[in-house]
C-alpha cells in the first residue's frame, strides 16, 4: 500500500511538530491492514536513526531518551523502555482485544518470544512481532506515561513462508513525505547473508540480519524518493541478487513471484514469473 497516514484530528499539535511526525507504513502483506479499535494506527514519524544494538542500557533514564537510539534484534536485546512498548503492543493484540476487530479481519496471536525487529528514539517506538502464523506491528508513543497512545497492525502471511524473492519490506516508516530517514524491518530468504540500503547519492546503510529478520535504521540521511533509494541483497560469496526500490510497493514489484507449483502469488501478472523463496529462520 502506499498510503501516507496523517496525524489524527484529535491530536493538537503545532504545525511543525505535526509536519515532524508524519509517516507513512508501506508495503504490509495485504492492501488494508487490520487494525486495533479506537488506536491512533502508524503515527510513526519522529527521527527514528540509527543504530545503537544491543542489550538493555544499564541505568537507563526516561530524561535520556531523547538522544538515544536502538535497533534491537529480538526480546533478548530490549531496553527497558522498548520492553514497556513491546508489551503495550501485546496487550492491544490480546485476545481481549481481537474479538473486537472488525468482520474478515484475522489478528495474529503473538507472544514477547515472537519480537523480531523493534526501534526506538525518544518516547516513540516501533515493534515487529513474526510468527508461523503472520505478524503484528504496532507504533508505541510514550509507553509507561499518562499519555500513552498508539496503533498497530496485524495480519496473517498470505503464502506462508514463501517471500517475493530474497526480502519481503514489511514496515517502513519515513520522517518526510518523499524520504528523510526512514526505519525499515521486514524478513529475508536463506540466500541473503548482506542487506543493504542503497540511498542514492552515494551513501549506504547496512541492515542488522537476525534469524530471517532485518531491521535498519538511517541517521540523517535525507533520503529523497527522486534519488530511488533501493534494498540491495547480497549471498554469502557477496554477489549481489536482488536489488528493488526502498518506496515501491509489493504489488508494483517489476518482477512477478510464483510458488512452486508455478502459481503466481506476488506482483502484476507477467510472463517471466520468478520463484518465490523460503523465509531463512
Amino acid at each position: 500500500m502506499n498510503d501516507i497516514l496523517d496525524l489524527p484530528a484529535e491530536r493538537d499539535l503545532p504545525p511543525d511538530a505535526a509536519h515532524a511526525m508524519r509517516a507513512r507504513i508501506l508495503g504490509f502483506v495485504r492492501p488494508r491492514p487490520a487494525r486495533t479499535p479506537r488506536l491512533r494506527i502508524a503515527v510513526a514519524g519522529m527521527a527514528l536513526l540509527a543504530a545503537a544494538s544491543g542489550a538493555a542500557v544499564a541505568g537507563w533514564d526516561r530524561s535520556e531518551r531523547s538522544t538515544v537510539q536502538v535497533l534491537a534484534m529480538g526480546a533478548g536485546e530490549l531496553s527497558p523502555t522498548l520492553r514497556d512498548a513491546a508489551q503495550r503492543c501485546l496487550q492491544w493484540n490480546s485476545p481481549q482485544r481481537q474479538t473486537r476487530q472488525a468482520p474478515g479481519e484475522r489478528p495474529v496471536p503473538v507472544a514477547l518470544a515472537d519480537l523480531a525487529v523493534a526501534t526506538e528514539r525518544g518516547d516513540r517506538a516501533l515493534v515487529l512481532f513474526m510468527n508461523d502464523v503472520g505478524y503484528a506491528t504496532c507504533d508505541v508513543d510514550g509507553a509507561g506515561t499518562p499519555r500513552e497512545s498508539g496503533g498497530g497492525a496485524t495480519e496473517p502471511w498470505p503464502h506462508g513462508d514463501l517471500l517475493p524473492g530474497p526480502v519481503q519490506r514489511l514496515l517502513l516508516t519515513s520522517t518526510e513525505h518523499d524520504g528523510g530517514d526512514v526505519s525499515v524491518s521486514g524478513r529475508v530468504s536463506s540466500r541473503v547473508h548482506r542487506l543493504v540500503l542503497d540511498h542514492g547519492d552515494g551513501h549506504t546503510t547496512t541492515a542488522r540480519l537476525s534469524e530471517g529478520a532485518f531491521g535498519l535504521m538511517t541517521n540523517d540521511a535525507r533520503l529523497k524518493a527522486g534519488n530511488d533509494p533501493e534494498l540491495v541483497s547480497y549471498d554469502a560469496r557477496g554477489t549481489e541478487i536482488d536489488r528493488r526500490p526502498l518506496f515501491q510497493a509489493e504489488d508494483q514489484l517489476e518482477h512477478c513471484y510464483a510458488d512452486p507449483d508455478g502459481k503466481r502469488i506476488y506482483g502484476k501478472p507477467t510472463s517471466d514469473c520468478r520463484p518465490a523463496e523460503t523465509w531463512g529462520r
